[in-house]
């Protein structure tokens, strides 16, 4: 997936207009898995699938940004994630916790940064809320501000 811009520094105070994505460097530097992470958001029968042939998802494909016609070389996971999971009806439900449907949805995106009053719109939860947890001294995720400019 494509990585945004730089996330924002400390000083820089998250408003409603500021822009969210999944920092993938932050994964990096985590130490966190983040691709047995991400496939805990498959839907159910992609889990099996994966889990059953773990090695399939390196495998690289063309997939067409629905919104802007890009083609991507995106690897199996992402593409089943983004052509097929992310498009199921309980892909978000009101029982996914906030930071996951925040990561999903920018996930379903493919990682185009979203305000949280998009986020909101998005996962059915409180913009305000999205925000306070995003914009706090813990990184939930890798779901950080860009840094604008």
């Amino acid at each position: 997936m494509s990585r945004p811009s730089a996330p924002a520094s400390n000083l820089t105070k998250p408003s409603p207009e500021t822009l969210f994505h999944i920092d993938y460097e932050w994964w990096e530097r985590s130490g966190q898995d983040l691709r047995l992470y991400m496939v805990g958001h498959l839907c159910e029968r992609h889990r099996e699938e994966f889990a059953a042939h773990s090695d399939e998802h390196e495998t690289v494909v063309d997939w067409v940004d629905p919104l802007t016609a890009q083609v991507r070389r995106v690897d199996r996971l992402n593409y089943v994630l983004l052509d097929h999971c992310s498009r199921q009806p309980d892909y978000i439900t009101e029982r996914t916790s906030l930071v996951d449907a925040v990561f999903r949805t920018l996930l379903a995106a493919g990682n185009r940064p979203m305000t949280p009053i998009e986020l909101a719109e998005r996962t059915g939860r409180p913009a305000n809320k999205i925000l306070r947890t995003l914009s706090g001294r813990t990184i939930y995720k890798g779901l950080r501000p860009l840094l604008e400019g």
